[in-house]
């Protein structure tokens, strides 16, 4: 049992090294130093039960859903990407306007997929940016379970002024912190305004209650015409990928 057990981890933890790539089985037979027999057998109970996924029939393996339920992290950007692809399209299509998907890798928040707006003057996000500074990032920092947020805190620091201002007009610039994060979630979105003259806004996204990332749009603050209108395309393309990912979910159990 102790050794099919190490083999099971010795897979787990291969695949967890590139988890948005599929592994042909025989590479992982080889790179695990196992037959193919034998860890066909093992990648086969790993799938039944949700920790390794198979996209198709003969095709290779990566991660499946249920170690990010476990840990409480993102589903398999890859597969994020893929769900809510369209969406993102036609809320950018919608609005004219960049719209993108967000998610979150070594505490910094970075851009899956971004539309590019039929403008004479575009913005662009960047691919990294801290979670503090962007609503994107915000919005998913706000829907982390406690003790996952208290973590992340620890590993950041507090934000800099420069990245959230407003936590230091008070005396417990940490416990301000927590309250416009805890109002976030209460709202279920954000909505911020830069000092570069931009507005973003961002909702979150969930894959079986956990935060798996988030659906955003941002333009000059001098195009805006309309911040209602907005929120409520946000809210409603959020809200048809929310519908997805549990369908996806439903479908792998």
């Amino acid at each position: 049992m102790i050794q099919v057990l190490d083999r099971a981890m010795r897979i787990l933890e291969l695949l967890g090294e590139e988890p948005n790539r599929t592994f042909p089985l025989s590479e992982i037979a080889d790179r695990v130093q196992l037959d193919k027999g034998t860890c066909s057998r093992i990648v086969k109970s790993l799938s039944e039960r949700g920790f390794v996924h198979q996209e198709m029939p003969r095709s290779g393996y990566k991660l499946g859903y249920k170690l990010y339920h476990i840990t409480g992290s993102s589903v398999n950007n890859d597969e994020l990407t893929k769900i809510a692809r369209k969406d993102i399209e036609d809320l950018g299509r919608e609005l004219n306007e960049t719209a993108l998907l967000a998610a979150v890798h070594n505490d910094k928040r970075i851009v899956l997929y971004s539309t590019i707006p039929d403008r004479n003057i575009i913005v662009r996000a960047y691919t990294v940016s801290p979670l503090y500074s962007v609503c994107a990032g915000r919005v998913i920092l706000a829907h982390y379970t406690p003790s996952h947020l208290e973590k992340c805190i620890i590993r950041l620091g507090l934000p800099t002024k420069e990245e959230w201002p407003e936590i230091y007009a008070s005396e417990s610039p940490e416990q301000e912190l927590i309250n416009a994060l805890t109002r976030i979630k209460q709202n279920g979105y954000d909505i911020l305004e830069d000092k570069n003259g931009l507005i973003g806004f961002a909702a979150p996204l969930f894959l079986n209650g956990h935060v798996a990332g988030s659906i955003g749009t941002f333009l000059p603050i001098n195009r805006l015409t309309d911040r209602k209108a907005i929120l409520e395309r946000l809210l409603f393309y959020a809200e048809e990928i929310n519908r997805k990912l549990a369908k996806t979910l439903s479908a792998s159990l």
